[in-house]
């Protein structure tokens, strides 16, 4: 198992918090090891309500976590956080 962590305070990737004013919270990741499945994540910020179902959709639809890395996300949205927090898998 792996995991990508990130204080949303620490994310230089996601404009909308500061946008906001609300830098409150934080990104995880759990990730198989073996095959890159994201197998849950805890998402606490501003926006979390819509990232969820962002999340669900890729984890129904087998979308990797390179995959939800490497994509590209609209400016600015808290989305573009998966860039840089899953660029953080450690394990």
């Amino acid at each position: 198992m792996r995991v990508a962590v990130k204080p949303i305070a620490a994310i230089a990737a996601m404009p909308r918090a500061r946008i906001v004013g609300d830098t409150r919270g934080l990104m995880k990741f759990v990730i198989d090891a073996e095959t890159d499945e994201i197998l849950g994540a805890a998402l606490l910020s501003v926006d979390s309500q819509e990232l969820i179902n962002t999340v669900a959709l890729a984890m129904r639809g087998g979308t990797t976590a390179g995959g939800l890395r490497d994509a590209i996300w609209t400016h600015p949205s808290s989305t573009e956080a998966f860039n840089e927090v899953l660029a953080t898998i450690v394990g």
